[in-house]
C-alpha cells in the first residue's frame, strides 16, 4: 500500500511533514496540487483538491475540500445551465493518465463526473454547429453494378459459387458522418449513459440526462462499432477545435472504464489517475450560473468581446458586472466573510482599484468622477441561501469601507 499524506485545502503542513514532502517537492517542474511555500518557510496547499505523486508509485499527496460534506460535483454540473459557462469548465480540472494510477484511502473522490459533463457540455457544442463528415470504406454486395473495386475472394465466396449472378462484392469509398470520429464519440455517449443510469439521481441531475439524451437522439444513425486499433488510427484536422478536444475526452472515458461496459457499474473507484480541481474556478464558474439564473442577460463576465479573459489592465480582475444596477462582483472562495467584520484587504484594495478604472466604468455607463460605484464579494457561507433569486446583492455591509459589500451563497452538500 503507498503511504500518503492527507490535508485540507488552504492548509499548513507540520515540520515533520514538510521535512518528508521537501525532498520529494520540485514546484518549478510538478504542480502538486498548488503546494507552496510562505515568506517564513511554512508549505501551505491552495485552492486545489485531488491527489497526485509526491514520488512516484511509493508516496502520494490527498488534498481534501475545507468544507465539510461538500458536493463539487453538484457545483460543476450546473455549470451545464448556461452553454456560455459550460465552454469554461475545462479550466477546473485536470487528470494525467499518463502517469500511475493511485490506489487510494480515506476518501471518496468522484472523478468520472467529471469527464462526463465536460464530454457533454463539448458534444452538445459539435451538434449545434452539425456532424462532420469524413470518408469511409465500405464493403458491400451490390445488387446489378459495380461501386469502387471488385472484391474477387468474396465475390467467388459469397456469388458466384452460389450463382447469385446479379450481384457483386465491392468496396467502396462514401462521404458519411458514419465516420470513425462520430463513432467513436457514439461509443463515449454509450458508456456515460450506463455510467450515469447506474450512478446518478435522474431527479437531482435532471438536466443532465435530458442533454445525455439529446445527444443520444442526434447520433441515432451513427453505429458505436469501432474497434481499439480504429481508435487509435484517429486523427482530427485543428481546425476542428471541438472535435479535437472531444475526441481527447472520448478516448479518456473509455480508458477510465478499461473499454468495458462492465466496468461502468462499479461505483467505488479504489483507483484513480492524478488529478486536480482548481476549487476557486470551480467556484466562480458555479456564482456566474446562479446569478445568470437570476438576472439573465444583465451579468457580464470578465471577458472581452473576443471570449478571452481581459488581463491587460481595465477590468482583468473582476469576477462580474451587474450592468442595471452598476455593481462590481467578486467572487472570493473564502470562508473569512462568514465572521463579521472581517475581511481580506488585499480583495478590497484590488475591487477598489477597479471601481476607479475608466475601462470599468465606460462598461457601466459612468462618466462622471466622482460616482462611487457599489462593490460586493460573493463568499461561501452555509448559513445563507442557495440561489440569488429575488435577493439583494448587497447583502450586508463592510463597514470599515464605503458601499462595500458581501453576499453568502450556500454551497450545495452531499
Amino acid at each position: 500500500m503507498d503511504s500518503h499524506f492527507v490535508i485540507k485545502e488552504q492548509g499548513r503542513f507540520s515540520e515533520q511533514q514538510k521535512t518528508e514532502i521537501s525532498q520529494y517537492l520540485d514546484l518549478k517542474t510538478n504542480f502538486k496540487l498548488g503546494l507552496g511555500f510562505d515568506n517564513i518557510g511554512q508549505l501551505w496547499s491552495s485552492y486545489y483538491i485531488g491527489i497526485d505523486w509526491i514520488k512516484e508509485k511509493e508516496i502520494y499527496i490527498a488534498v481534501e475540500p475545507k468544507i465539510e460534506n461538500l458536493d463539487y460535483v453538484k457545483m460543476f454540473v450546473h455549470c451545464l445551465h448556461h452553454y456560455e459557462i459550460s465552454k469554461f469548465i475545462k479550466e477546473v480540472y485536470h487528470i494525467d493518465f499518463q502517469k500511475t494510477q493511485i490506489e487510494i484511502q480515506n476518501a471518496n473522490w468522484d472523478l468520472t463526473p467529471f469527464l462526463v459533463v465536460h464530454f457533454l457540455s463539448l458534444v452538445e457544442s459539435i451538434t449545434t454547429q452539425g456532424l462532420k463528415s469524413n470518408y469511409i470504406i465500405r464493403d458491400q454486395n451490390l445488387n446489378g453494378k459495380i461501386k469502387g473495386k471488385i472484391l474477387f475472394s468474396q465475390q467467388l465466396k459469397k456469388n458466384i459459387v452460389s450463382k447469385r449472378e446479379d450481384r457483386i462484392y465491392c468496396r467502396f469509398q462514401e462521404y458519411s458522418t458514419d465516420c470513425l470520429e462520430n463513432r467513436l464519440l457514439k461509443k463515449a455517449l454509450l458508456f456515460v449513459q450506463r455510467y450515469t443510469a447506474k450512478h446518478l439521481d435522474k431527479e437531482k441531475y435532471k438536466l443532465l440526462f435530458q442533454k445525455q439524451n439529446r445527444l443520444l437522439s442526434v447520433f441515432d444513425s451513427i453505429s458505436e462499432n469501432i474497434s481499439y486499433s480504429e481508435i487509435k488510427r484517429i486523427k482530427i484536422n485543428a481546425l476542428y477545435k471541438e472535435y479535437v478536444e472531444a475526441i481527447g475526452l472520448a478516448k479518456k472515458i473509455l480508458r477510465r472504464f478499461g473499454y468495458s461496459y462492465m466496468n461502468t457499474y462499479s461505483k467505488v473507484e479504489k483507483k484513480l489517475p492524478p488529478f486536480w480541481i482548481d476549487m476557486s474556478k470551480l467556484f466562480e464558474l458555479y456564482v456566474y450560473s446562479l446569478l445568470k439564473d437570476a438576472y439573465g442577460s444583465k451579468i457580464m463576465y470578465q471577458l472581452s468581446d473576443d471570449g478571452k479573459r481581459q488581463t491587460r489592465g481595465h477590468y482583468g480582475d473582476i469576477d462580474f458586472m451587474k450592468l442595471d444596477d452598476k455593481i462590481l462582483i467578486d467572487a472570493k472562495y473564502k470562508e473569512i466573510y462568514t465572521q463579521d467584520g472581517k475581511y481580506d484587504i488585499d480583495n478590497i484594495r484590488q475591487l477598489s482599484g477597479y471601481a476607479r478604472d475608466w475601462g470599468v466604468l465606460r462598461k457601466l455607463n459612468i462618466t462622471s468622477e466622482n460616482e462611487v460605484i457599489d462593490c460586493v464579494i460573493i463568499y461561501p457561507d452555509k448559513t445563507s441561501n442557495d440561489n440569488f433569486k429575488d435577493r439583494e446583492l448587497k447583502e450586508a455591509s463592510i463597514k470599515q469601507f464605503i458601499k462595500f459589500y458581501k453576499c453568502g451563497i450556500k454551497l450545495p452538500s452531499k
